[in-house]
């Protein structure tokens, strides 16, 4: 059920719906996106909206995240600008899951004086070439 003054947008495409005084509010599915997604995408839109974010009530599976132009007007497009970069901000969670401890490791490594991954090759020079780097290959 739809907040009074909320009209649902014709185009099945995009969630989205043309509100009045200007706005456009878009439907948000908790279960695929995280708050923090959600808020990452928005502020990706401050400089041009004011970004509304609520739920109906607490048992909602969905947020409605409302777009209001600080001038001018907005389409719908907008509402599609925000999906795809909820998107982009949910992709980079997964990756941050998946590969964080390997970006953290190779952080690690880059501003370490060391080797951290094998300290007693720390002594080896170039000119021992303990790996075979620099011989010439048949």
């Amino acid at each position: 059920m739809l907040p009074e003054g909320i009209t649902k947008s014709s185009d099945a495409q995009v969630p989205a719906q043309t509100m009045q005084d200007g706005m456009v509010g878009l439907e948000v599915d908790r279960a695929v996106f995280s708050v923090d997604a959600v808020l990452r995408a928005a502020y990706k839109f401050t400089d041009r909206f004011h970004i509304f974010v609520q739920t109906h009530n607490t048992t909602s599976s969905r947020w409605l995240v409302v777009m209001r132009p600080k001038s001018g007007s907005i389409t719908i497009d907008a509402a599609g600008e925000f999906a795809n970069e909820l998107i982009d901000q949910r992709l980079r969670e997964r990756l941050e899951q998946q590969f964080g401890d390997v970006r953290t490791l190779i952080v690690a490594q880059a501003f370490a004086e060391g080797n951290l991954l094998e300290p007693d090759r720390e002594e080896a020079d170039y000119k021992t070439d303990p790996r075979g780097i620099g011989r010439l290959r048949p």
